[in-house]
């Protein structure tokens, strides 16, 4: 807090620890709960005046309504309709699906069923309907939804000329559906169908002829729509039979035309050509690639590894005898010459095998050419066979696209023709079924007592609503209502000392001492000691000095955030408190804008006074003026001065108030308010503390606050807080005000620790 840096430690006020310190959480809980308690004991008024307005209300509008009647018909609606013969009916609906029951309720609302309803039982002349309401009130309501309903209807139809029976008609209708209701039991086919009427019979009548007509009128609808699939079916089988016929007709000529037997695979000539022609294909092809090899290794002239050179018998013998010879020879070579008789004949004979082998090897060579060429030729023409039946077989193809086109057109339309046949024998045989997939289960029954209103249960509700509503507008007034009301406010949210609370005076008591046969009620703690208001002024004065360390404050000033808070009445009050234990205490009306001391004291303002001594017109002594009370005096504000500001703020108030301080205990200054005046701000500089008034329940926080906030700009010291004109008797603190009050009496005899109400207290003001 910053104004309790601005004081002295020796003399800083020891305030009380947040609550947030000293409690603990269950403590916290505690008070919380009590602060509701004491919220609904402070508008305990409201809450009881709003509970009886509802409880009243409610009671008299229950006991005042006519009694409705409510009888109930139950019914069964089963998802699939009853089969009489094994089909499925073209007309029935899809009962699987979700939405089924919700349209079976929306028909049982619906206009066409009431409509029948009426007319069967022949509503439109019953009194239920067209009778006169017996209460004001109920005729006024009637008229009034009479032409309301009148008025959408019109905006409905659109037709400005309608007729007054037809809007009759459409008015009986709307009637009778807002006595309807529908009610589907959960997890069930079942479901109750309900009417509220004045009449009992009626709602009997009612609820059983809405069962039944709706029972009827689904018959119905099956004959109907059974009837109208019947005579569908027929116009839709003559136009498929000539569609049948003219779909195999084309399917016919066309075939004939593209010479088209059949294009199942096993019957397909084309096809199964095609494929002989490729896997003779496949075989030349590898023919070919193999002997294409062994060309290619003799075009090389790698003779010697030719497989069919190395596996020939001639060519093995050939080579040798070749070897053979050439053995000899080289034998005979190391004894004749080459020119030898016997040389020359090897070598001939060397020679002549050799043209054998090379022969040998040249016919195998053109052999494997020929082959080779020969397998070339043959892959070719296969080749040319396949691509050529290739061609054959995607022109059937294509062929074959619009032939199936025409098939599956064809067995559509047979196929469609069975089906449509079966099913119009069967709604032939349909059409004489009278099965219904809707029973009743319960009829309804004649109403023994009303169904509305419900006496017992309106009036728990009532209680239990008004309570209710009461309490929480009584929180909302509380939450909406942000005056200062406790010390306990003033320390937590404001964050200054109380020096307490100053009780509310009752009217009567007031005006009495206003009429002057009990004193003043500025001058009451001196003309009634132990009144309340006399021991809370005395408790101010207890915290005044208490306030400071070592020394109480001498020069004080009390004043307020607004005007008309108690402040006049507080400084008189609090003066004789302090002058009653012997200290001379001077209060100076330094309020020079609209002063009251000099009229408490019975004194004339227009003498001296203090703006008379601060111009330089007398001296000092000359404004004291002294009372009929020990030790207390008093110094007049004077004559209304045109600068009160400039006259506070001068050398002369400060040396003034300084030779006071050593002829008096104390100095109490009268101020105007904080807010919106200098005047307080300047005292409060040069002062010893200040205190500040406001009234419980009128003064708001953010106003207390904003004083306090001015205060702190000039380094004033608030000494505390005092809560004015408090209502002791809506107050937390009333019981503990009278508690003690009343066991301190004025003559001192000791009395029963009770509450005394503001109705049983006959004591006077002492």
């Amino acid at each position: 807090m910053d104004h309790l840096k601005q004081i002295p430690s020796e003399e800083r006020y020891q305030l009380p620890p947040p609550a947030y310190l000293s409690s603990s959480t269950g403590e916290d809980k505690e008070v919380n709960l009590r602060d509701y308690w004491k919220v609904i004991q402070k508008r305990k008024w409201t809450i009881i005046a709003f509970f009886l307005i509802v409880v009243v209300t409610t009671a008299v509008a229950t006991f005042t309504m006519r009694p409705i009647y409510r009888s109930t018909v139950t019914i069964q609606i089963n998802k699939e309709n009853p089969q009489i013969v094994d089909f499925k009916e073209v007309f029935a609906v899809n009962t699987m699906d979700m939405d089924y029951y919700q349209t079976q309720y929306k028909i049982l609302e619906s206009r066409s069923l009431a409509k029948r309803v009426i007319h069967d039982l022949k509503l439109y002349e019953h009194p239920e309907f067209f009778s006169q309401p017996e209460t004001p009130f109920q005729r006024w309501r009637s008229e009034v939804l009479s032409s309301i309903s009148t008025l959408f209807l019109k905006k409905e139809s659109g037709a400005e000329n309608k007729s007054v029976e037809s809007r009759k008609e459409t008015f009986l209708i709307s009637s009778f559906l807002k006595r309807l209701k529908v009610e589907p039991i959960r997890n069930s086919r079942l479901v109750k169908i309900h009417f509220d009427s004045y009449y009992p019979e009626l709602s009997m009548q009612v609820s059983n002829a809405i069962a039944t007509n709706y029972i009827q009128q689904n018959l119905e609808n099956r004959f109907v729509t059974t009837e109208q699939a019947r005579q569908w079916l027929t116009k839709q089988l003559e136009d498929l039979k000539a569609r049948v016929e003219r779909a195999d007709e084309e399917l016919q000529a066309f075939g004939s035309k593209h010479d088209i037997v059949s294009l199942e695979e096993k019957e397909n000539v084309h096809l199964q050509r095609l494929k002989e022609l490729n896997e003779a294909l496949t075989k030349a092809e590898s023919e070919r690639i193999a002997k294409e090899a062994i060309y290619k290794q003799a075009e090389e002239r790698n003779f010697e590894s030719l497989p069919s050179i190395l596996e020939n018998k001639l060519i093995m013998e050939l080579k040798q005898t070749y070897v053979q010879i050439e053995a000899q020879y080289m034998k005979l070579s190391e004894t004749f010459k080459p020119g030898h008789p016997e040389m020359v004949r090897m070598k001939a004979q060397m020679e002549t095998i050799q043209k054998r082998i090379d022969s040998e090897i040249n016919r195998i060579i053109t052999g494997i050419k020929n082959d080779y060429e020969s397998s070339l030729r043959r892959e070719a023409l296969l080749r040319k066979a396949f691509e050529q039946q290739k061609a054959r077989v995607m022109e059937m193809n294509e062929k074959a696209i619009k032939y199936n086109i025409l098939k599956r057109e064809a067995d559509t339309n047979k196929e469609l023709y069975r089906g449509l046949l079966q099913r119009m024998k069967e709604a032939g045989v349909s059409a004489g079924i009278t099965a219904s997939n809707i029973q009743i289960i319960d009829q309804a029954e004649l109403p023994i007592k009303p169904y509305r209103p419900n006496k017992q249960l309106n009036l728990i509700l009532a209680v239990a609503v008004g309570l209710l509503l009461g309490v929480g507008l009584a929180f909302f007034l509380e939450y909406l209502d942000n005056t200062v009301k406790t010390p306990e406010e003033v320390e937590r949210l404001i964050r200054l000392p109380s020096f307490g609370m100053v009780p509310k005076l009752s009217l009567e008591r007031k005006k009495r001492i206003e009429r002057g046969d009990s004193g003043s009620i500025e001058l009451i703690t001196y003309t009634h000691p132990k009144s309340l208001l006399s021991e809370a002024y005395r408790n101010i004065r207890t915290s005044i000095l208490l306030s400071f360390s070592g020394r109480p404050p001498k020069k004080m000033v009390i004043t307020s955030p607004n005007p008309a808070e108690g402040k006049t009445t507080t400084v008189i009050n609090t003066a004789i408190a302090l002058s009653q234990t012997g200290s001379k205490v001077l209060i100076i009306d330094s309020d020079l804008r609209k002063p009251k001391v000099h009229r408490i004291f019975n004194g004339k303002n227009g003498g001296m006074g203090l703006s008379n001594f601060l111009s330089g017109h007398t001296n000092l002594e000359s404004v004291i003026r002294s009372t009929e009370i020990p030790n207390l005096f008093y110094i007049a504000s004077g004559p209304i001065p045109p600068n009160p500001s400039e006259l506070i703020g001068s050398n002369l108030f400060k040396s003034m108030v300084g030779l006071l301080e050593e002829r008096f205990d104390h100095i109490i200054f009268d101020s105007p308010p904080v807010l919106g005046f200098a005047d307080t701000l300047i005292l409060s500089s040069f002062m010893d503390g200040v205190i500040l008034i406001v009234v419980g329940g009128q003064t708001p926080r953010e106003t207390l606050q904003r004083a306090k906030d001015i205060l702190y700009q000039v380094n004033a010291k608030i000494l505390g807080v005092v809560i004015n004109q408090v209502d002791i008797y809506r107050s937390d603190y009333g019981y503990y005000y009278y508690r003690y009050h009343y066991y301190y009496g004025k003559e001192g005899k000791r009395k029963e620790l009770n509450y005394i109400s503001p109705k049983e207290d006959k004591t006077d003001l002492s």
